[in-house]
């Protein structure tokens, strides 16, 4: 669908009935019940009824999506079952993720057919300069998400961390967000131990960085996975060196904002925002993990790390620890082999932080609407469903008893079906669970909450983690801030510079490379990159946040 001018009215207004309705939406002659499990007592927000289908005339919607690996968006189970619901038929449009920031800008320029890109995580900074250039709807303008998306308008206006996260200085809304609520969900980076190598070589899980040292360093001496070779164990071993920083910081007192920002955080003795990457707790940690690679304790090819290789390392028992949000990156047979770390690490100075925590957010651009776009109002309904608590059990679980159980104590699960699959064809949770749900792989318009998430975040070993690494997190989360289109500008100049600058040096200091001798030199660089420039830009940003609260 397309229009010709740019939006000027706003059609079919929808009144916010946030009291007395029923958390189970309306079908009409469509014969799908997705539960009928649901309690009166909602757990998201807005409670208010969907009904469908949508529309009784014939009607379809363009949609650019990013899928999971290479799976047609066609196949999935909800999507099709979405279809009978809804009475919309989609066209998929699917894109690769390392093609579609392409893709994306060209659908806007040409003003292509599409009517809705989804899941493509577009970052704020373009998200204003497409809305600015009059790319993209601005969702504020004349109400069209209070009037045409309720649920998920009472959620963000209940939410004020989530709010901020997608409006911007002028008060424009870009796109839809995905958020992630609750400890298991928000706690974004836990570490996993081995527990039969933690039973050979007779130890405790840590609660310093010390004892963490101790145990990596029994692992790889010990012959820790008792199969007679001595060198081939990997004791901390991740698919990122991104995860492993995650879950390192705390224990230096870094990222004390939470997940969010990994370039700046709060100075609380001076009370001012500060780049995490020029303070003295940075060098200290730098000095710790260049100590961990150096013995090879962590694992040597951590920076680039194949998904080949971490697979293999998988399969042959040769990791003792890992950083990763879940266990469902190991292959099935594997899962029950390891124990989650839930009690945050003192590092050497006396902090105990678990910073991999996030706001009551998880990304922006999870859904963005063309301008070319001529029923932005049924593209917003039919959003607005998932962010219901039927329509959030929907679209992450699919239908009762088919794709899903309700077990006695009210909780739901995958149906065993969908497990048996994982162990017969030696896949992953993962790849199994992308062809009856889209939620695989991130970047989902919907909230994502126990309990209708069942996402590996909610076995067993990462949620009990989680719930006790939340009682470690920072005292306050920043979102993830938005800037005006000339703050925008000079960050793409200085931050990349300063990002590219300072994971270069990250990565030197840790191998050796360079000296952390060198500090000075290295402090020196980045205030010629302008770190002054960057640092008032975030201060500015965190202003406008702190004026936004209630």
């Amino acid at each position: 669908m397309r229009k010709s001018v740019m939006l000027s009215t706003m059609l079919v207004v929808c009144s916010l009935l946030f009291s007395a309705c029923s958390n189970v939406c309306i079908h009409q002659n469509n014969g799908i019940t997705v539960t009928s499990s649901l309690t009166d007592k909602p757990v998201l927000v807005g409670d208010i009824p969907c009904t469908f289908p949508l529309t009784k005339e014939d009607t379809s919607l363009n949609i650019l999506i990013s899928g999971y690996d290479d799976l047609n968006p066609e196949d999935v189970y909800v999507w099709k079952q979405y279809e009978k619901m809804t009475g919309v038929k989609i066209n998929w449009t699917p894109v690769a993720s390392d093609e579609r920031k392409e893709k994306i800008y060209n659908v806007l320029i040409n003003q292509s057919d599409i009517d809705l890109i989804m899941r493509c995580k577009i970052k704020a900074g373009l998200l204003t300069q497409y809305g600015e250039s009059g790319l993209i709807l601005d969702l504020s303008k004349n109400d069209l998400l209070k009037n045409n998306a309720p649920n998920c308008y009472a959620y963000l206006q209940s939410h004020p961390d989530s709010l901020a996260s997608v409006t911007n200085p002028d008060g424009s809304i870009y796109s839809i967000p995905q958020v992630n609520a609750g400890a298991q969900l928000r706690v974004s980076r836990k570490l996993f131990v081995n527990k039969e190598w933690l039973a050979r070589v007779d130890m405790e899980l840590p609660t310093t960085t010390e004892e963490f040292y101790q145990l990596l360093k029994a692992f790889k001496e010990q012959d820790a996975n008792g199969n007679g070779d001595p060198d081939d164990e990997i004791p901390f071993c991740s698919q990122d060196f991104n995860s492993v920083q995650d879950t390192m910081f705390g224990a230096f007192g870094l990222a004390n904002r939470g997940q969010h920002n990994q370039v700046v955080d709060y100075d609380e003795t001076f009370h001012h925002v500060r780049l995490i990457a020029s303070t003295p707790e940075y060098r200290s940690y730098l000095q710790y993990l260049k100590k961990l690679y150096s013995e090879k304790l962590l694992d040597n090819n951590i920076f680039n790390m194949t998904k080949e290789q971490w697979n293999n390392n998988a399969i042959n028992d040769r990791i003792g620890v890992f950083a990763h949000t879940n266990l469902a990156n190991l292959p099935a047979d594997q899962m029950d082999n390891f124990v989650a770390i839930d009690e945050a690490l003192s590092g050497p100075d006396g902090y105990k932080l678990w910073t991999a925590v996030r706001a009551n957010f998880h990304s922006t651009g999870a859904a963005v609407i063309p301008a070319s776009c001529d029923r932005p109002d049924l593209v917003l309904k039919w959003l607005d469903y998932f962010w219901t608590d039927e329509g959030t059990l929907f679209y992450h679980m699919g239908i009762e008893n088919e794709t899903f159980i309700v077990n006695q104590d009210g909780s739901y699960d995958y149906a065993p079906e969908i497990y048996e699959q994982m162990k017969q064809n030696d896949l992953s949770f993962d790849d199994v669970v992308a062809t009856y749900s889209p939620y695989p792989g991130g970047g989902n318009p919907t909230v994502e909450i126990a309990p209708y998430f069942k996402g590996g975040e909610m076995a067993a070993v990462p949620a009990n983690a989680a719930i006790k690494l939340f009682q470690y997190g920072p005292k306050e989360y920043w979102p993830s801030f938005t800037f005006t289109s000339e703050e925008n500008e000079r960050l793409s100049i200085i931050e990349s510079d300063i990002q590219k600058y300072c994971e270069n040096s990250r990565i030197d200091f840790i191998t050796g490379k360079r000296s952390l001798s060198e500090w000075d030199a290295y402090i020196a660089q980045l205030d010629e990159l302008g770190i002054a420039e960057l640092l008032s830009i975030y201060q500015a940003a965190v202003d406008r946040y702190e004026g936004m609260k209630p």
